[in-house]
């Protein structure tokens, strides 16, 4: 696991609630023996398009195939979900689905963590926008097909989110606790590591100053974010019937 996937990890697994029945992780990425969140739950159900098992799975996990977006899942059965850098990968025109498929699955009171980059101080400094971006202007000439080239939608790109967009996005849960982490490093460490591959002089040096600044909350200036979303814990279509407030004529 690579050290910006390290931290992305340690991040969710600090906003996971302490005890967990039932987890969902969408877009959960490989499946090995050492999937990061096992632990943290009694039943873990892992959500991927294209599902990659290496090994064997932890005995509470189970991984399902396909579009998360189109899935018949029970409503209010989940006591958290897992998103993490899955929605900036979402076409445009599946990020509403995406959202109510999260609040529609989680239970009351249950927890949506997301993780996605933030639109902060050095988000154009992303090497993973320049693929996409290439392909939107490949798209307008006629040269390109596809509006989802397989990584991310070519109209928005590899995008940085502001925490007021998830928050509208993904209403009526409501954001109880935020993490930022990451800053100038954060993205060089990534183009390094896509122009010269894993190993290459002065990695150690260029992981540390990364670990220096997880270490550093930079707030709307920093490379990354997650936010805990919370469902509220009674619906207003099954809650209690409120007691009049007016007065008595």
């Amino acid at each position: 696991m690579g050290l910006p996937s390290a931290n992305r990890v340690s991040v969710v697994r600090s906003l996971l609630p302490a005890a967990v029945g039932d987890l969902m992780d969408v877009g959960c990425g490989p499946i090995t023996p050492q999937y990061p969140y096992a632990d943290k739950a009694l039943r873990v159900t892992c959500i991927d398009w294209k599902p990659v098992i290496i090994g064997s799975t932890p005995p509470n996990v189970v991984c399902i195939k396909g579009d998360f977006t189109k899935m018949d899942l029970s409503p209010d059965r989940f006591d958290a979900i897992i998103a993490a850098d899955v929605f900036e990968h979402v076409p445009l025109e599946r990020e509403a689905a995406f959202a109510e498929q999260c609040t529609r699955a989680l239970k009351p009171g249950g927890s949506l963590i997301l993780s996605v980059p933030h639109d902060g101080t050095f988000a154009l400094l992303d090497p993973y926008r320049v693929k996409p971006a290439l392909h939107y202007a490949l798209y307008w000439l006629g040269l390109y097909d596809e509006l989802h080239n397989g990584f991310c939608d070519i109209r928005k790109g590899h995008k940085h989110y502001r925490i007021d967009e998830i928050a509208q996005t993904f209403a009526p849960l409501e954001i109880d606790r935020s993490v930022f982490w990451g800053y100038f490093f954060d993205p060089v460490l990534s183009w390094v590591k896509a122009v010269c591959g894993e190993k290459f002089p002065g990695r150690t040096l260029l992981e540390s100053a990364c670990l220096r600044e997880f270490a550093r909350d930079y707030g709307s200036r920093a490379f990354n974010m997650a936010v805990r979303l919370r469902k509220h814990p009674v619906s207003p279509s099954t809650g209690p019937p409120r007691r009049p407030t007016g007065k008595r004529r």
